[in-house]
């Protein structure tokens, strides 16, 4: 049980980065085109983009490349995308704010044009890193572009002895705006986080409530749940339906002869080779004690029988811990109208009577 929730889970996490490379490919194109838009119509003396605009294409054009190689691992690739990206942004404020002259000049560009990319990185930030460091990388992106305000803001009064009191306000607005997106989207990621937990939970609950956790199988209940549903399918739409009933022989030597740790053992074996042997529609369930159950739906009292043939011969070729160990089979259809108890007792007559004319053998197809 617990290899079968790893195994789902690390589905999972294929699944969800398969899909994180997706965006980041088209997200990373998008910006590549953005980028060469850019730097075709820059403004003249515009410096970062007249000579960082091309290196940061090339980069953009790689994190494509790259992101197409499946074998890589995607966190590296994330941290240096996310690094790159936050130089630029900020390298860009900080060109506005400092050297391309006044912040009142500049106050529709930075709004326009950059604050935007600012609140892009924060939100990349949950995406691209986990919680607590995309929480960490997204304030201190905020701090900085505060830090470069307030020094340019420092810068100006300082020199023309003036305060520009409708851009700092404007600026303060939108730094507020920014935080609120900040405080938002870790308010989203939080309980997207503890959503997955949740359903991570009642995955493991559920899992727990309906398997055996010796053998992995179906357990009893789950049978007797599944075993109903099917029984109503087969009266409403008039489908077949059969159940094997498979009882170890001589198990009770086994354990008397060998000790409980080996019988477990063969218990494991034998649970194997059925979910190996049957069908993909079929249910192989851990029914009690070395007793088992396949629920075969859609499937003849003749289908039933080759598939428990099958699934005798599979046993008995197993021979786990070099012991011979064989299995008796009672095999039944539903009939019409009739209830699963009635089903149940014919399958098991003719289990026991299997073992009357020497065991190792499936009964009921005579």
């Amino acid at each position: 049980m617990h290899s079968h929730a790893m195994n789902e889970a690390r589905a999972e996490q294929l699944r969800l980065e398969w899909r994180k490379r997706v965006v980041y490919q088209v997200a990373s194109a998008f910006a590549a085109v953005v980028t060469a838009l850019s730097w075709v119509t820059r403004e003249p003396g515009d410096v970062i983009v007249e000579r960082g605009y091309p290196f940061l294409l090339l980069v953009l054009l790689v994190f494509v490349a790259l992101l197409r190689q499946r074998h890589l691992r995607l966190w590296p690739i994330e941290i240096t995308m996310f690094g790159i990206l936050t130089f630029v942004v900020l390298g860009r404020l900080a060109w506005h704010l400092h050297f391309a002259g006044s912040l009142d000049e500049h106050l529709l560009v930075l709004a326009g044009a950059h604050y935007w990319s600012v609140g892009a990185l924060v939100v990349g930030s949950f995406v691209m890193l986990d919680r607590r460091v995309g929480a960490m990388a997204a304030t201190g992106v905020l701090l900085v572009s505060l830090l470069l305000v307030v020094t340019s803001v420092w810068v100006e009064v300082t020199t023309t002895g003036t305060m520009p009191t409708d851009a700092v306000l404007y600026l303060v607005r939108v730094h507020g705006f920014l935080a609120a997106l900040l405080a938002l989207t870790a308010a989203v990621s939080g309980m997207r986080r503890d959503l997955h937990r949740a359903l991570a939970r009642a995955e493991i609950l559920n899992e727990r409530a309906t398997t055996d956790p010796m053998t992995g199988l179906a357990n009893r209940w789950a049978g007797q749940e599944r075993l109903a549903r099917e029984r109503s399918a087969a009266h409403r739409y008039s489908r077949p339906l059969a159940i094997v009933l498979v009882d170890l022989d001589n198990f009770k030597a086994i354990n008397d002869q060998h000790g409980h740790v080996v019988g477990d053992g063969v218990l494991e074996v034998v649970a194997d080779v059925l979910r190996r042997t049957v069908r993909e529609v079929d249910l192989a369930v851990r029914w009690g004690g070395e007793e088992f159950l396949i629920i075969a739906p859609d499937t003849g009292i003749e289908a039933a029988g080759q598939l428990a043939e099958r699934c005798r011969t599979a046993i008995a070729d197993e021979q786990p811990d070099g012991l011979l160990v064989t299995a008796t089979f009672g095999v039944a259809e539903l009939r019409r109208g009739e209830e699963l108890d009635d089903l149940m007792r014919r399958a098991d007559r003719h289990l026991y009577g299997a073992k009357d004319d020497g065991r190792d053998r499936v009964g009921g197809m005579s």
